[in-house]
């Protein structure tokens, strides 16, 4: 079933359709403009044991999967052991975009997402002849462009693409184009199988559209996270990793792989905290269909009994918090906005009972979204 969006809410898509795949998030874009993509990865891959597969460029084995994550995130303790890394918050990314200021929003999101929505894949690929192929530089440019202005606008480093991730989501993402759908741990009969495809279909954020995706949009439909299937906002955390370096996109005509768990670094900018959409000026095209989130940069965070308010004016809207789920990047609460928001204006957003696991204390934050409609 497809639920279609009002023309005037989102100027990138026209309908979603949520399909949960195994327990791990889905979404799937249909002829009909329907959207469909699949989230990176249950809880038991974002383990403190992982690292060793994911900081490789090379095909692991099942069990390696079972423990992928970043090598950075663990650190030798005294007298060789390992113990988890506990990142430390710091300051906004010294380069992020200046969401105090409208013009700076607005600019950045015309020349850096807006440029690249529509641009195709450029795929030199086959399914016929299971040739995974390649993307043209243009459309990779602009997938990166576009991952980087989201990462951007939320204080977050930039990331950069590798050619061997590369290459490996392109793998991953042919196996989801010539099978028609999408899954993090296909079997071995599937059509244009490969095993360096398979390992990175574990790794990866997955999105089939049809009749075509873009590269820019791949950005996008991983930012919205709608579905009954996405409620942890999977996709979103991953991309909005602070700690990630780099990332793979492979793509082709209807398929995308992006690989999110790979090289990352404990000293990459970590603020406190990230929302979605984020404090200051944001461009109401990329909001996310009232899916809200606030990520942590403390492992140790804990959202469980945290509450949400959220202020229009001298309104105090009625928001829905989902049950929190680990195991997606950073520690997140997710909230849906009231179905009839309005999509321009100021909205105070107060979280309050934030715990800390070793703190008896309760901690709060606040901030104020200013959403806007972009001008050319």
């Amino acid at each position: 079933m497809f639920l279609p969006l009002p023309a005037t809410r989102k100027l990138l898509r026209a309908t979603v359709a949520p399909v949960l795949l195994g327990t791990l998030p889905a979404l799937a874009l249909t002829a009909s403009g329907g959207l469909s993509l699949s989230g990176a990865l249950s809880g038991a891959l974002s383990g403190a044991a992982a690292g060793a597969a994911a900081s490789r460029h090379t095909t692991a084995t099942p069990s390696e999967l079972a423990t992928a994550f970043v090598r950075s995130q663990e650190v030798v303790a005294p007298g060789g052991g390992v113990r988890a890394f506990v990142p430390v918050a710091t300051r906004r990314y010294a380069h992020s975009i200046d969401t105090s200021s409208q013009a700076a929003v607005n600019d950045a999101y015309r020349s850096m997402f807006e440029s690249g929505v529509d641009v195709p894949t450029g795929w030199t690929g086959s399914i016929g002849a299971c040739d995974r192929g390649t993307t043209s530089d243009q459309s990779r440019g602009a997938t990166l462009s576009s991952l980087n202005f989201v990462r951007r606008l939320a204080g977050l480093a930039p990331v950069r693409f590798n050619s061997t991730l590369n290459s490996h989501a392109q793998a991953a993402a042919l196996m989801m184009s010539a099978n028609n759908q999408l899954n993090h741990f296909p079997p071995s009969s599937w059509r244009c199988y490969t095993r360096t495809g398979a390992t990175a279909a574990s790794r990866s954020n997955l999105a089939l559209a049809y009749p075509d995706i873009t590269s820019g949009r791949i950005v996008d439909m991983y930012m919205d996270d709608s579905g009954s299937g996405n409620y942890g906002v999977g996709h979103r955390r991953w991309v909005l990793n602070p700690f990630a370096t780099y990332m793979g996109s492979g793509s082709t005509g209807t398929a995308n792989a992006l690989q999110v768990v790979g090289p990352s670094s404990k000293q990459r900018p970590n603020p406190a905290y990230v929302s979605w959409p984020t404090s200051g000026w944001f461009p109401n095209t990329l909001e996310p269909q009232g899916r809200w989130s606030l990520s942590a940069g403390s492992s140790r965070a804990n959202f469980r009994y945290a509450t949400i308010r959220v202020h229009h004016g001298t309104q105090s809207l009625r928001v829905h918090k989902y049950a929190i789920e680990n195991g997606y990047g950073q520690p997140t609460v997710v909230w849906q906005m009231p179905s009839t928001f309005d999509e321009t204006g100021s909205y105070r957003v107060v979280v309050r009972g934030i715990r800390h696991r070793g703190s008896g204390k309760r901690f709060s934050t606040s901030y104020t979204v200013r959403l806007f409609t972009p001008v050319p």
